[in-house]
């Protein structure tokens, strides 16, 4: 209460939350029963919960927030999220059809906070389908350190590739967001004025308002680069099952750190022979700190998460 500022909360909140501290103050010094000290605990937990809530840029991660790892189990082949339902995100080789004995599993390192994962050679992480990978508004949340600047299709998370979506950085060191806007056609979005510097740790957002059709790019906190519907974007499609060309399509796992899995490279591999170590749709690097949320975060909600995650 001492630290809280305006800049942080509204005065009225700081008002309320210290005049609630001083009355449970006031009652603390009095001869209490065991019940009556009980009582005042629950009124301040609820005091400060409400008080919490009314911080600028806020997020109830209860409602909000569909998966997310923090990747510090440190040891084994699977990570399990922290959100309400805890998806399982298993290691995998990747590509071994593309890549032979190049291909690689992911391994664990030092994160920005705790640990965290990296990849390369195809390695990524592989999750069961669920809808909660594909809300009609979405927001998706990483710490990366990238090895280098000019990684084709730095993938860090994708649905259905490009036939959902796709987060990753492209050649340029560039935040890049694939959407499906209806049945025959994918839009590609890369934050036109922001880069992401190799071998640093750096806090990357993407956020799609798919009511408002607008699709903002965040970079350590900070907007770069925001589209409209008058730049293309649109509703995010949510139904995975659909035709292209001689192909027939379903919903595939969420990845982490790669847009498709051995299984489809197998199944369609004409769509997939430009892969190679020199252009590749996978990870190269680590990734920690990763959420999923379903409402396009607000600026202010971004500034307060990369603030709040930061080391």
């Amino acid at each position: 209460a001492a630290a809280a500022t305006t800049a942080d909360y509204p005065q009225s909140a700081i008002d309320a939350f210290k005049a609630t501290l001083q009355t449970i103050k006031d009652a603390a010094a009095t001869k209490l029963t065991q019940t009556e000290i009980n009582n005042l605990i629950v009124n301040l937990n609820n005091a400060m919960g409400t008080f919490n809530s009314q911080a600028y840029g806020y997020i109830d991660e209860s409602l909000y927030l569909n998966a997310g790892w923090n990747f510090d189990e440190g040891t084994g082949t699977t990570a399990t999220a922290f959100s309400s339902t805890a998806h399982v995100a298993t290691f995998k080789k990747g590509w071994t059809t593309l890549l032979g004995a190049s291909a690689e599993l992911p391994v664990w390192v030092d994160g920005v906070k705790g640990k965290a994962i990296y990849l390369d050679n195809g390695a990524h992480l592989e999750v069961p389908y669920s809808p909660l990978f594909l809300p009609a508004d979405i927001t998706i949340s990483a710490w990366i350190k990238n090895d280098v600047k000019g990684w084709e299709n730095n993938v860090i998370v994708s649905q259905n590739y490009w036939w959902g979506y796709k987060f990753a950085t492209q050649s340029a060191g560039k935040p890049l967001f694939t959407e499906r806007i209806n049945a025959t056609t994918v839009q590609d979005f890369d934050a036109a004025s922001g880069e992401v510097t190799p071998l640093v740790w750096t806090h990357v957002v993407v956020a799609l308002n798919s009511t408002a059709k607008t699709l903002s790019f965040y970079i350590d906190g900070v907007n770069v680069q925001t589209y409209t519907e008058l730049d293309g974007v649109g509703p995010l499609t949510r139904t995975l099952s659909f035709v292209d060309g001689p192909n027939t399509y379903t919903a595939q796992p969420f990845l982490i750190g790669s847009f498709a899995n051995d299984d489809e490279i197998a199944l369609h591999p004409d769509n997939f022979s430009w892969i190679s170590n020199d252009n590749v749709g996978s990870f190269k690097g680590a990734i920690d700190e990763l959420k999923i949320y379903n409402i396009a975060l607000t600026d202010g909600q971004v500034s307060k998460l990369y603030n709040d995650e930061k080391p």
